[in-house]
């Protein structure tokens, strides 16, 4: 989102130039009516999140690489600012300086990485240095989030304050010329619903304030009959368009745009046109005596004071009275500027359109995923193995080159939520933490695992003295799935019997020898196309799962499944036989009349104990019956 607002906001920049250099031109020709109808659809435009481009533009940007921000908590490096993905970084990150020490959390580092679960062992959190890894682009977005939110607030609040200030000093007005005037400039101006009109000793000026209760108020001041009528007429002007709300609609184009100094000189051109358009309306066919007598109105409550940013104010002062006087004095007739209108219109959307942003950075899943379509093993391009060669013999505290090699890995899709290394003993343990969505759709994810096998060996092979490293996923309601990987045993893991400690520790002798290692990475099946004719029960036992988690609901999760030898519900063999050993086998077996259909079959008796993990409970348990990878009955327990 933030890039479409900065897109819009550059491309808008130079159609607002154009209109603040030629103004004094445009009122001359123009009324200010086409002015106030121009600042209103740049203005809508500005909040608009979305860009339109060609297929083809001619000016193409390209989107800066990501980049990713590590905040440190162990009193050395505060910040470090580095590439995320490498293939668009030459050189590695600077190395930090490495001793540990326990890692106390900052305040306020929620904002940029979610916090660790209790579920984690607490003793290695307790040794472990903790990173917190956010991108650039989400930091900037944290920042333009905090300008505009603060921008709006503060003239809000202002507004809000100035309301308050002046509501016990407003009261009706005491005499009935006021209200005998009021309502012939209501049937004049043809407004049937009536905003309140009140009288203020603490304002200096007329004012139309409020967005669903509007109230005209005015200064205590002795306004003739006629100047009444012409302060009535400008402010009910205000009220028949919802000027209150085309001051809102400007307060939050600049609020979006806070960074771009050419919005808040738009804001201002704008609401000078907003009363240059009213004192028009007020003025129209009128002689040179009564655009004189109206001015003399508006001179006579003359002050310094600006309104609030949300309220309008009938007088003004210096530069801007002078320029007022000499809109509303000048009677000649002017055009009504349609077609300027159109023509400047046209110009903002077709600037919106000619400028596109170019991802310039190719995705390494989408490569292995069309060589897969293939069936040809994945090989990686060599621009990318020659720069995660260049993070070889990391050491495993350096943090900020950690992290940026997490970063940089691109086997899995999956966001990091945070880094923890351990080096204060041996063996030295390197925990990532990812962050998903939902855990529901992550149970049976084969690509996510072997993606994160993947992780695992290029890691080892780069950060020599790495012992273990756990790849963890999490979602918003804990860990729910960890992936350890050791060094010395990685080979016996299933699959991956090349990544012996040896072909690992040689990986990055050259980085020839490094490419062949990444493209047998790359080639890492996953683990459902070994199942062979002696490992079905592998298999069998995800099926059976799938089936469980069907029958619980993807708001549950298992937490223990019972084998104890020594449970009669646990039990492999007939129905006969599993009836006489438990009743509560014998029940489920009546309940769904399995003795007569499986009688002399061998059928799989297992209890499982399951949670709601949203609300940390309840706990249940199931009895599940299956007749090799199907379930043919289940009960509650």
């Amino acid at each position: 989102m933030l890039g479409n607002i900065l897109l819009v906001s550059l491309t808008l920049s130079p159609v607002i130039i154009l209109l603040l250099m030629i103004s004094p031109w445009l009122h001359k020709r123009y009324s200010a009516q086409w002015c106030y109808l121009v600042w209103l659809v740049l203005a809508l435009r500005l909040i608009i999140p979305w860009r339109f481009e060609l297929p083809n533009a001619p000016v193409n940007l390209p989107t800066p690489p990501q980049q990713t921000i590590m905040f440190q908590q162990d009193g050395r490096q505060g910040l470090f600012i580095g590439n995320g993905h490498l293939e668009n970084s030459h050189n590695p990150p600077a190395a930090a300086s490495g001793s540990t020490s326990t890692p106390v959390s900052a305040p306020g580092s929620a904002s940029v990485s979610a916090s660790v679960p209790d579920s984690v062992s607490t003793s290695s959190i307790a040794a472990a240095d903790h990173t917190s890894v956010i991108t650039l682009q989400e930091l900037l977005l944290v920042v333009w989030a905090l300008g505009a939110v603060s921008f709006f607030l503060f003239h809000l609040i202002s507004y809000t304050r100035f309301r308050r200030k002046i509501r016990p000093y407003c009261r009706k007005t005491d005499s009935a010329v006021p209200d005998s005037v009021f309502e012939s400039v209501l049937l004049d101006l043809k407004i049937k619903s009536r905003p309140q009109l009140l009288s203020c000793s603490e304002i200096a000026s007329p004012m139309l304030t409020g967005f669903f209760k509007p109230a005209i108020l005015l200064p205590d001041l002795e306004y003739t009959r006629e100047e009444l009528s012409l302060v009535l007429q400008h402010e009910l002007t205000h009220y028949k368009r919802g000027d209150t709300w085309y001051k809102l609609l400007l307060l939050a184009a600049n609020a979006v745009h806070w960074f771009n100094p050419l919005v808040y000189f738009m804001v201002k051109a704008a609401n000078r046109d907003l009363e240059y358009s009213c004192d028009d309306l007020v003025v129209k066919n009128s002689d040179l005596s009564f655009r004189k007598e109206y001015s003399l109105t508006i001179l006579k409550t003359m002050q310094n004071q600006q309104p609030p940013a949300l309220s309008t104010g009938f007088s003004a002062s210096g530069e801007n009275a002078r320029s007022r006087f000499a809109n509303i004095l000048d009677g000649q007739n002017k055009k009504r500027g349609i077609w300027a209108l159109v023509l400047v219109l046209g110009l903002a959307a077709v600037s919106s359109t000619l400028v596109a942003c170019n991802q310039v950075q190719a995705s390494v899943n989408s490569l292995e995923s069309a060589n897969s379509q293939e069936s040809n093993p994945v090989r990686l391009p060599g621009s990318y193995a020659e720069n995660l060669y260049q993070y070889q013999g990391t050491d495993v505290d350096d943090k900020a080159r950690v992290s940026a090699l997490v970063q940089a890995l691109q086997f899995t899709d999956l966001s990091v939520q945070s880094i923890e290394i351990k080096t204060d003993s041996e063996p030295y343990q390197i925990t990532v933490n990812y962050q998903v969505g939902s855990r529901a759709d992550y149970r049976f994810a084969q690509d996510t695992f072997t993606g994160l096998s993947r992780n695992a060996a290029v890691l080892f092979s780069l950060i020599p003295k790495a012992d273990h490293i756990s790849l963890n996923l999490y979602d918003e309601y804990g860990d729910f799935r960890r992936s350890p990987y050791s060094r010395e045993d990685l080979d016996t893991y299933y699959g991956m019997d090349y990544f012996t400690a040896d072909r690992v520790h040689e990986a990055t002798d050259s980085l020839e020898s490094f490419t062949n290692y990444l493209d047998h990475v790359a080639a890492l099946k996953n683990a459902e196309e070994f199942y062979s004719e002696d490992k079905l029960i592998r298999k069998q036992n995800e099926e059976m799962m799938k089936q469980i988690y069907a029958v619980i609901g993807d708001d549950c999760e298992l937490i223990a499944t019972s084998f104890i030898t020594n449970n009669p519900m646990n039990f492999r063999g007939t129905i006969p036989e599993a009836m006489a050993v438990s009743p509560e086998i014998q029940k489920l077996a009546e309940q769904n009349d399995l003795l007569a259909q499986y009688k002399d079959k061998e059928i799989t008796f297992s209890v499982h104990i399951s949670r709601n993990f949203k609300i940390n409970g309840p706990y249940t348990n199931y009895l599940f019956a299956f007749d090799g990878e199907r379930m043919i009955a289940y009960m509650e327990l």
